[in-house]
């Protein structure tokens, strides 16, 4: 039998009615984390972290009629199967999913990437039986260069504006500290959309660095400026001679048509996904969210059964 099954739109375990980050109302929802091909309102019970219950409860009007904050370790139990959230290190609450069923023990990974990020909870290796994991970036090719070099490469720039097109929830985040880490002769600038997201964080302790909200008078009449904003509101901005355009992502060929590339990504890369299948022990595993061919096909693997659940 499948260790899980594709229904509303996300996964359910077999013989129960446990969702894994459905996108359809159900009775029983488990969330990994906050963005919103994973999440979804209007649940009758909703188990994930206090982080991602926070974000969630600013995406949407109404969550679930009951919302349960689980801390990261902490065992619950839902009609008689036992879960515990582990940091993914995603985003800001976003936790791999582990649990207990018919003698094995389970761990769903939703997206996680092992790269130090100080705007989240690091990563936490799961020892498991068998792995469901997120392969975004399953290609041999796939690699990612450190957050912090890529953001630092932008110091190149001198006397002029930034606009990067960047995820409110998750990404827009994660730059802001790495440009106060990293890039400390710019200053940053927030689309309003991403505001309360950056004040959630901080109210978990994230310290993101200085960050003001986007003034448009400003950001024409200053230089040295970042302005973070989403990616379909950069597409909006003409090009002008007091800035340049940039689109931070982990995708080359979405990086091509700007003026630089920031190669900053939040999933893990091809690296990065051997590693965790090697160390966490599973002699099965499970793709979703990916093309999973190289993975079954990689010399590294041999002796690890790797099956395609969903691409």
């Amino acid at each position: 039998m499948l260790p899980l099954e594709r229904h509303a739109r996300g996964y359910r375990i077999p013989g129960s009615s446990i969702h894994i980050d459905p996108l359809e109302p159900v009775r029983y929802a488990v969330v990994s984390h906050a963005h919103g091909d994973h999440a979804s309102p209007g649940h009758e019970h909703v188990y994930c972290t206090p982080g991602t219950a926070a974000l969630l409860k600013k995406r949407f009007d109404y969550l679930a009629k009951f919302v349960h904050p689980i801390p990261y370790g902490e065992v619950f139990e839902i009609d008689g199967i036992p879960f515990s959230f582990h940091p993914a290190g995603h985003m800001l609450g976003s936790a791999q999913i582990r649990w207990e069923n018919n003698g094995q023990t389970l761990v769903y990974t939703g997206d996680f990437k092992r790269e130090s990020d100080l705007s989240c909870e690091p990563f936490e290796l799961v020892k498991c039986d068998m792995l469901i994991t997120e392969v975004t970036f399953g290609q041999r090719d796939k690699t990612h260069p450190p957050g912090g070099d890529a953001v630092a490469a932008l110091s190149q720039f001198k006397d002029i504006n930034l606009l990067i097109g960047a995820y409110s929830l998750g990404k827009a985040q994660r730059l802001t500290r790495l440009i106060a880490d990293h890039l400390p002769g710019f200053k940053v600038m927030v689309h309003p959309h991403m505001a309360d997201y950056h004040r959630v964080y901080e109210e978990f302790g994230f310290k993101l660095g200085a960050w003001e909200h986007y003034k448009r008078e400003t950001f024409k009449q200053q230089r040295n400026l970042v302005y973070l904003i989403p990616p379909m509101g950069l597409q909006n901005f003409r090009p002008g001679k007091h800035f340049l355009k940039g689109f931070a992502t982990g995708w080359e060929e979405k990086q091509r048509g700007y003026d630089f590339q920031l190669p900053v990504s939040d999933h893990a890369d091809w690296p990065s996904l051997l590693r965790t299948i090697k160390e966490c022990g599973a002699k099965t595993v499970f793709t979703i969210h990916g093309e999973g061919e190289e993975l079954k096909a990689a010399p590294e693997l041999e002796g690890i059964d790797i099956h395609i659940l969903h691409s």
